[in-house]
């Protein structure tokens, strides 16, 4: 199996410098012409694709729309694949908070006010990597999922082997980005192909 993952386009929050935001949050122009660029880069890489997913949040549906353009109602939208729900912390800008909470990425634990925390994304992301991936690992084929950032550094590091706990994020990709993984039989492990490409 080979596993693509892409990050959604440049969305309002992301060019206001925003916490997270929520679910609503959509991309801007520049979001969707980076999505249709990313569309027109990976058309080969999708007429390979068997299984297809995507957060149900509104900038990753704005991106699949375009990216997976015909094969959108072949999707599964799985909620396991959401950002991080930040609570009533999702409208601040990302400088305020840092510097009114600057200890609070030290603790994975610590939820937002009203929110989760990234230690509770990153369960329920692990729980779809264990049942959507692992038991298909060694079958042919691509699976591709279009979702955020969080979550695609979860699975890049749950998949590679890098515990959470010792380093979280240990991928930065950027919007409307491309990683691809490759199951390795002779290795018995997925290996990194291409990161935020």
């Amino acid at each position: 199996m080979d596993i693509v993952l892409i990050r959604h386009g440049q969305s309002v929050a992301n060019q206001k410098g925003l916490l997270i935001s929520n679910d609503q949050d959509d991309l801007t122009e520049n979001g969707v012409a980076q999505s249709h660029a990313l569309a027109a880069r990976i058309s080969a890489v999708l007429a390979e694709a068997r299984w297809l997913y995507c957060s149900p949040w509104r900038r990753a549906l704005s991106t699949a729309e375009i990216v997976l353009g015909e094969r959108m109602p072949e999707t599964q939208l799985d909620a396991r694949l959401a950002e991080t729900f930040p609570g009533r912390h999702g409208t601040w800008l990302e400088k305020d908070f840092n510097a009114a909470f600057p200890d609070f990425y030290q603790d994975l634990g610590r939820r937002y006010d009203g929110g989760e925390s990234h230690r509770d994304m990153a369960q329920r992301v692990c729980q779809w990597v264990q049942t959507e991936i692992v038991p298909r690992q060694h079958e042919p084929g691509l699976l591709m999922a279009v979702a955020h950032g969080g979550p695609i550094t979860v699975i890049l590091q749950y998949l590679l082997g890098v515990p959470m706990e010792e380093r979280y994020p240990s991928f930065t990709v950027p919007n409307a980005s491309m990683s691809r993984l490759q199951w390795r039989a002779d290795l018995g492990r997925f290996c990194l192909i291409t990161a935020g490409a």
